[in-house]
């Protein structure tokens, strides 16, 4: 259990400060994409909001870095992980994350039966699968169906729930992307022919309290309910989580002008936390639709002021791209695509909440200027 001593009573504008900085969202952020991938527990990583995020994080970011990390070096790689949404998260944190987020039981059962296959059936035609990508460039679901054949299972959609399955067993992994930066669409390689080494096993429970503890490193001071939405977790297993790690989680009260909240926060932070400047201005940053940070928490006050929570989130919480000023929402902003046909220039607006973000507008422009400058667009 973690240490039940309450630590000090600290501010939540000191807790913004602290987090802010340790997610790269303050005045110096990490050197390159992996350092920032570390430092913020996984980007989500769908397109485009993989490269805005790191745009956000990383000086000097271009959109050949982020590119250059996932199919040359291959450091980082895309998986379904918490809350059976797709991260890139490091190649060395994957044992980890598999094990604390990886298909149980029941997820394979579902999707199984989703596919209209038997057991036998479904593991027949994932050896299958794995036979026909080996020593072979990735491919997509269309170019596996073609290389099927009269193997493809007839239900509508089965060949997505099985290649779903076998990547959340890391025998797949999304390689590369098939058009733009700005596409989703996959092609799978084997894991081992992609990764190089099979993924090593850890124990589910070892692995969530060592989850909870990169969590925590990323985003504490935080509820243990905001782990629980974060990783995707039953309470049960988000209690045992933090229980597993003992004296090295502290509680802390979190105080905002309403009643405190009880925070759990790594014990080797709290001096650094303790000491953190809440009246340091970490800025203007313009985050992409489902941002780690934005989405890093189930109670959002400290991102976001009541009356604009709906501006910022939907029904089922998701948070949309946002600028931030000093670690609270201020405005919205999206890519504009010029007038023409699609996929001509970009350019990126601001819509600020009030008058907080247009007294510092020279800030907002400058936080467009570099999101614009990474990925190729025009200023605001």
């Amino acid at each position: 259990m973690p240490d039940s001593s309450q630590g000090p009573a600290l501010s939540l504008a000191r807790a913004r400060a602290f987090v802010m900085a340790k997610q790269g969202l303050s005045v110096a952020g990490p050197e390159n994409v992996h350092d920032a991938t570390l430092a913020a527990a996984g980007v989500y990583g769908t397109a485009p909001t993989c490269y805005l995020s790191y745009a956000a994080r990383v000086e000097g970011f271009r959109l050949a870095h982020l590119d250059e990390e996932l199919y040359a070096r291959r450091r980082l790689v895309r998986l379904r992980c918490m809350r059976e949404s797709v991260y890139i998260e490091p190649v060395e944190a994957l044992p980890v994350v598999v094990a604390a987020t990886g298909a149980g039981e029941k997820a394979a059962v579902r999707l199984v039966r989703l596919s209209g296959l038997t057991e036998g059936e479904f593991a027949a035609l994932a050896d299958r699968i794995e036979g026909l990508l080996a020593g072979r460039p990735p491919a997509t679901v269309s170019e596996l169906r073609e290389m099927l054949g009269a193997h493809v299972p007839p239900r509508r959609g089965a060949l997505q729930y099985v290649v779903a399955l076998m990547s959340r067993q890391a025998r797949l992994v999304r390689a590369e992307v098939r058009g733009s930066w700005r596409s989703d669409t996959h092609a799978y390689a084997r894991w081992a022919d992609w990764v190089g080494t099979p993924l090593k096993h850890v124990d589910p429970e070892t692995a969530r309290a060592e989850l909870a503890r990169r969590y925590l490193r990323a985003f504490g001071p935080a509820t243990a309910a905001d782990l629980k939405w974060w990783a995707g977790w039953t309470v049960r297993d988000t209690t045992a989580a933090v229980s597993a790690l003992g004296e090295d989680v502290v509680e802390i009260s979190l105080t905002d002008g309403e009643a405190p909240s009880t925070s759990l926060v790594l014990t080797e932070e709290l001096a650094a936390l303790s000491a953190a400047d809440p009246g340091s201005a970490p800025g203007v940053r313009l985050l992409p639709v489902w941002d780690a940070y934005v989405m890093g928490y189930a109670q959002r006050r400290r991102l976001v002021a009541g009356p604009d929570y709906a501006r910022v989130y939907d029904r089922a919480g998701n948070g949309t791209s946002v600028v931030l000023l000093d670690g609270v929402a201020a405005g919205v902003w999206e890519l504009e695509h010029a007038s023409g046909p699609p996929g001509g220039s970009l350019t990126v607006r601001v819509a600020p909440f009030g008058p907080a973000l247009v007294s510092r507008w020279a800030e907002a422009e400058e936080a467009a200027a570099r999101a614009a400058a990474a990925i190729g667009a025009n200023e605001l």
